[in-house]
């Protein structure tokens, strides 16, 4: 299994790739501006694109692919925040997607959309600028289209049996309150893993959760904090976290074996909820584990 993308936002804009070359957000994108009004017609609207392979991507979660330096499209959307939309892309080869959001937050993902093709999918899209980059996920160069819609082209629902888990709920396994530098470190909750609703949020596109979030975690951050959040059970395990900005962060097995592990390099203060998932839809025993200490 590929691993998947984990939504994660930075407050840098630049960041150094491998190659001694970085994403730039403030060049002008190769193909263009495309400025779309909530409502837009035709939909999907369609750019031809020429992937780049001058960069290989390390920036925030996303550590695959290869892009150019310059942005491929500038998205314009305007929108009163409650409409759906998804940006994708399908090409000759395979093909990845990086898109830095209104927020400056860094979303990507590989293989979404079927058939090597990536999809980023924004149930309550934000208003304003969005900088696309459709890369290669080895280092060729290829041919592709990129398409931005707010109708579904993989069809499924924001809500029901697929979508995004509720952050007003109350949280099934209750608060937690931490300050930096808390103790005992770290802090553990044992729960029931898993639900039976199918993961459809941001660029989080896989797992099972319950609606409710299963912890609520309230962080009071200091300059110098890093904190870990990360799961240990027998079983494939996935993690789902709302951030105190409303962006979404998930992994599935970047901690040892089948367990999820979620970085916050410069964590905030407020409340993130926090939702335990199984890979498969069984429902498993784990421990939720948060820390300052890097668990590997």
């Amino acid at each position: 299994m590929r691993p998947r993308s984990m939504p994660l936002v930075l407050a840098a804009l630049l960041v150094t790739a491998t190659v001694g070359e970085a994403q730039n957000v403030g060049d002008p994108p190769s193909f263009g501006d495309l400025r779309l009004e909530e409502g837009f017609l035709p939909d999907p609207s369609t750019v031809p694109i020429k992937t780049g392979t001058a960069i290989d991507v390390d920036v925030g979660s996303c550590s695959y692919g290869y892009v150019s330096q310059a942005p491929d499209v500038d998205l314009y959307y305007t929108t009163d925040g409650n409409t759906p939309l998804y940006i994708y892309a399908e090409g000759d080869g395979d093909t990845m997607l990086l898109v830095n959001t209104p927020a400056g937050g860094w979303e990507c993902n590989d293989d979404g959309h079927g058939n090597l093709d990536p999809i980023l999918s924004f149930p309550d899209a934000a208003n304003g600028l969005y900088n696309i980059w459709v890369g290669s996920y080895g280092d060729q160069t290829q041919t592709a289209t990129l398409f931005v819609s707010e109708i579904n082209p993989d069809g499924g629902t924001s809500s029901g049996e697929s979508g995004a888990p509720d952050i007003s709920l109350e949280p099934t396994y209750g608060d937690v309150s931490l300050d930096a530098g808390f103790m005992p470190d770290p802090h553990t909750v044992s729960l029931r893993a898993g639900g039976s609703l199918e993961v459809d949020v941001g660029s989080c596109t896989y797992g099972y959760v319950a609606n409710a979030p299963d912890v609520d975690f309230y962080y009071d951050a200091n300059d110098t904090a890093q904190l870990y959040i990360y799961v240990e059970s027998d079983d494939d395990t996935t993690l789902l976290i709302n951030r105190p900005d409303g962006s979404w962060m998930c992994d599935d097995d970047g901690h040892e074996g089948l367990n999820p592990l979620v970085h916050l390099e410069k964590p905030s203060s407020g409340l993130y909820n926090i939702w335990v998932g199984t890979y498969g839809d069984d429902l498993t025993d784990a421990t939720l584990h948060i820390s300052e200490i890097n668990p590997s």
